[in-house]
C-alpha cells in the first residue's frame, strides 16, 4: 500500500447519543503504519471517536452516526460491511486488561480458531508463539502457556491482550488508554511495543498523558468538547501548535 494513502479517512463525522451530539464535524486522515495519538480532557470525545472506527458504539442503544469513515477506501458504515470482519481488521486494546478466564495459550489462539485462520495444530502453535513474541511476552510465558491468563501481572495481561489482537493479523490496532492502569515499568514496556508494532500496523491511541503522546506518536489530534481542534505532526503540535486552544491545553492553562 503506498505511503500516501490513508488507513482511515474520516469525513464530516457526527456522532449522537440519543439527541445529544458527542462528536461534531470530525474530519481527519489517519496514515498507515504510524502512531496517531488522540489527546484532550476527559469527556471530550476521544474514546467515542476511537470506538466509531470499528463500530464498537453499535453496542450502545440509541446511538447514531453521520458522515463517512473509510478504511482503506471501504465505508465502515456501509450496509454490506461485515462487522465481525471489521473488528478483526481493526482490533482494540482496552483501558483495563481483559484476558479471558482461560489459559495463556487459549487467549491468543481464540481469534485464529474462531476465524478459521489456521489449518493444523502446529500452525496454531506457531501463530501463538509468533504473536506472543510480537507482544514481547514470549520469554515471560513460554514455559507456562497452560497457566491461567489471570495469574499474570497486570502489565503482562495487557501485553497478552495485545498478542490476542495481533494473532488475527489486523490492519489497525486501537488502544484506549491502554497504559493508564499500569505501573511506570509496565507502561514503558507497552510504549516500546507500540514503537515496534507500527512497522507493520497502523496504531491509534487515546491517552490522557501528553508526555506519552509526545514520546510514542507521529501524529497528534486534540479533541475538545466533541470537536477536533487541531491535528498535525506530533513535534509540530507540541513545539508550535497552530491553535491558541491547543497551546493553552498543552501548557496546562486549560483542561
Amino acid at each position: 500500500m503506498p505511503e500516501t494513502t490513508s488507513a482511515f479517512s474520516i469525513q464530516n463525522l457526527n456522532f449522537y447519543y440519543g439527541q445529544k451530539i458527542a462528536l461534531s464535524n470530525i474530519s481527519m486522515e489517519i496514515p498507515p503504519r504510524k502512531v496517531t495519538a488522540l489527546i484532550g480532557p476527559s469527556g471530550c470525545g476521544k474514546s467515542t471517536f476511537l470506538r466509531c472506527l470499528n463500530r464498537m458504539n453499535n453496542t450502545i442503544a440509541g446511538t447514531r452516526v453521520e458522515g463517512k469513515i473509510l478504511l482503506n477506501g471501504s465505508d465502515v458504515y456501509a450496509a454490506d460491511m461485515d462487522v465481525v470482519d471489521l473488528r478483526q481488521r481493526v482490533g482494540m486494546v482496552f483501558q483495563k486488561p481483559n484476558p479471558f478466564p482461560q489459559t495463556i495459550f487459549d487467549n491468543v489462539a481464540f481469534g485464529p480458531r474462531v476465524t478459521g485462520r489456521v489449518e493444523s495444530k502446529s500452525q496454531l502453535q506457531g501463530l501463538v508463539e509468533e504473536s506472543l513474541k510480537r507482544a514481547a511476552l514470549w520469554d515471560d510465558v513460554k514455559d507456562k502457556l497452560e497457566d491461567d491468563a489471570l495469574s499474570l501481572a497486570l502489565g503482562q495481561q495487557q501485553r497478552l491482550c495485545i498478542a490476542r489482537v495481533v494473532a488475527v493479523q489486523p490492519e489497525v490496532i486501537l488502544m484506549d488508554e491502554s497504559t493508564s492502569a499500569l505501573d511506570p515499568v509496565a507502561t514503558l514496556r507497552v510504549e516500546e511495543l507500540i514503537a515496534e508494532l507500527k512497522e507493520d500496523y497502523t496504531i491509534v491511541i487515546v491517552t490522557h498523558n501528553m508526555q506519552q503522546a509526545a514520546r510514542v506518536s507521529d501524529i497528534t489530534g486534540l479533541f475538545w468538547l466533541g470537536e477536533l481542534v487541531e491535528v498535525s505532526d506530533t513535534k509540530q503540535m507540541f513545539l508550535k501548535p497552530k491553535e491558541e486552544l491547543t497551546e493553552a491545553y498543552i501548557t496546562g492553562r486549560m483542561g
